[in-house]
């Protein structure tokens, strides 16, 4: 019963001690020793106070009151300097329970102690991070808040709060909207609504807005609302900041950018430039304008954009520009489908139109840049021409291909007619050869795809092919395919030796794995779901002894570690007497889908 009771307390992932009525150890196990800066037998015999001389003398009048009343004393704190004098505190979750003896009277104590001392110890450190960046924070003369998802204002630096002459128990657990710095105008208070319902959606909102402060003064602040996510991606909550651009606002409503400044900006762009507002009229040009259409500067800014357009254009047009001023965004060139544009002279260039909304005091104007791709079109234009007739010549290769080698094919058949029933058995060999390449080409040349072709049909096609050679050797073999995963492409170059791989694997359990006129089965199973395997497996009478691969008589198992080589695959065979053979094929490299 010792040794059980000294085995328990070794293996228990927790400190556990067992003291008599003297509360002298009794028992104890390496993780509380440990934890106590002692090996376990020094102690045995002694007290907590001789062994923890600092907390002991506390610990043992908790143990005594236990024993005392009988009840157990759970999950109390302690702490203690381990070794003394180091400066390193070791921190204790401790339980005490009451030891009674046959007669249920309280004998000792139970102690179940854990060491949280590395739990502990980064809990005082996350506190004392945060004190640092409260104090970062105050130091800021930047506003910063922290902010519920509905709007909630948790916490706020010093600065918002002392321009305002606020303590931080005014604003903390109010709406953001309601507060102080707010609630001086309803337009603000709205607005302000808007963004927090945007941010907590995900939208990062900046805006100058006139907020008020001390003594009802007001102040312009360069205000923005982020979304804080959490480490799952959710918004847990709102990051508010701003930022005292009163002087900055005064200063620019005092250098506005002069005219002449302005224009000379325009005029330097090698791209057609123009100002359109929301009605479609030509406001603004510049010379690269004049030169792409052939009109003067006099001739263009009043008329309506539609008459740069082309006649079909036109009727489109007025709706695309009420559908983009209704929601005004900037709108790259790269995104844009070149368009058709109509000079003076009535010829048509290909065009790319880039936007970018601005507001002007009230108004909302259009930049628009225009560019002549003329060049790059037409271009584009040959080049998916060539494309197409490059496409239509390999289509028509791989039909020929195809064609050529069906012919071949016919051959081979029209020889074994007349071969002996060796020469016959060769010339089919090579006839199914020549159909697992002629399908290849076939597949290419029915999906109008010449970079791959996928593997489950290929082999389902070929497969099918080969039920006329299971009944030429006088068997009835039934062929199962099944896959497993996506999708595998087989790229041109390496589906020639997979389908010679196949074609030998599978002809051969037709020739050799069955009894003559007894039924049989050969599997194909396909699992693509880590990398692309292939186990072609047959219920025959296994391989004969001493065959393997690339060993065997037969020109087939020869050839299939090379064509194995080629295809940068891995080929193995495992078999046993009247269990079937099962090659196992892995392909590493195959695009899967």
């Amino acid at each position: 019963m010792e040794k059980l009771l000294a085995d328990l307390l070794q293996t228990s992932p927790i400190g556990i001690a067992v003291l008599d009525s003297q509360l002298r150890y009794v028992h104890i196990n390496r993780q509380l020793a440990d934890s106590n800066g002692l090996s376990p037998e020094e102690h045995i015999g002694r007290t907590p106070r001789d062994v923890l001389p600092d907390v002991g003398p506390g610990l043992e009048d908790i143990m005594r009151t236990v024993m005392a009343s009988g009840l157990a004393e759970c999950n109390f704190e302690a702490s203690a300097e381990i070794p003394p004098g180091s400066g390193c505190i070791t921190y204790w979750n401790a339980s005490y329970h009451p030891r009674f003896d046959k007669q249920g009277e309280p004998c000792g104590i139970i102690a179940m102690v854990e060491d949280v001392s590395l739990k502990k110890r980064a809990e005082l450190a996350i506190r004392a991070s945060n004190e640092r960046i409260r104090k970062v924070l105050d130091a800021l003369f930047t506003f910063v808040g922290v902010l519920s998802t509905d709007g909630v204002l948790e916490e706020a630096n010093r600065a918002p709060l002392e321009q305002a002459g606020l303590e931080l128990a005014d604003v903390q657990g109010k709406l953001f909207w309601e507060c102080y710095w707010w609630n001086h105008d309803p337009l603000v208070q709205s607005e302000l609504q808007q963004a927090i319902t945007r941010a907590a959606g995900g939208e990062t909102v900046r805006y100058d807005v006139v907020v008020r402060m001390k003594n009802d003064s007001r102040m312009v602040i360069d205000f923005m609302l982020r979304p804080l996510q959490d480490e799952n991606g959710v918004i847990s909550n709102l990051i508010a900041s701003g930022i005292d651009i009163t002087a900055r606002k005064q200063n620019e409503l005092a250098l506005q950018i002069s005219e002449t400044y302005f224009r000379e900006v325009v005029e330097s762009t090698p791209d057609g430039l123009m100002m359109v507002d929301q009605h479609g009229v030509i406001r603004l040009i510049n010379t690269r304008m004049e030169q792409l259409f052939g009109y003067s500067r006099r001739e263009l800014v009043g008329e309506q954009l539609s008459s740069l357009l082309p006649d079909d254009f036109r009727a489109t047009h007025n709706s695309y520009v009420t559908q983009f001023f209704t929601a005004p965004q900037a709108r790259g060139m790269a995104n844009r489908k070149p368009l058709f544009a109509l000079r003076r002279d009535g010829s048509q260039f290909p065009c790319e139109i880039g936007l970018n909304p601005m507001r002007v005091g009230d108004e909302v104007l259009t930049l628009a840049c225009i560019s002549d791709v003329s060049e790059r079109y037409y271009a584009k234009l040959e080049l998916e021409k060539a494309l197409q007739e490059k496409t239509v010549l390999l289509g028509e290769v791989h039909h020929r291909v195809k064609n050529n080698l069906q012919v071949i094919s016919s051959l081979l058949n029209l020889q074994a007619r007349t071969a002996t029933p060796d020469a016959n058995k060769a010339l089919l060999d090579s006839q199914n050869h020549v159909r697992s390449m002629a399908l290849i080409h076939q597949l290419l040349y029915e999906r109008n795809d010449f970079s791959r072709i996928p593997m489950s049909v290929y082999i389902e096609r070929l497969t099918h092919l080969l039920r006329d050679v299971s009944t030429g050797y006088g068997n009835h073999i039934a062929f199962v395919f099944e896959r497993t995963g996506p999708e595998a492409f087989l790229e041109l170059q390496n589906s020639i030796p997979f389908g010679l791989i196949l074609n030998e694997i599978v002809v051969n359990a037709c020739k050799h794995a069955f009894t003559h006129g007894q039924p049989g089965q050969v599997k194909i199973h396909m699992n693509t779901e880590q990398q692309v395997q292939l186990q072609i497996r047959d219920n025959g009478r296994g391989c004969p002894p001493g065959v393997s691969l690339g060993h065997a008589n037969t020109l087939g198992f020869q050839l299939l570690p090379m064509l194995t080589e080629q295809l940068k695959a891995t080929l193995t065979l495992e078999t046993a007497p009247d269990q079937g053979c099962c090659f196992t094929l892995t392909i590493p490299d195959l695009i899967r889908e």
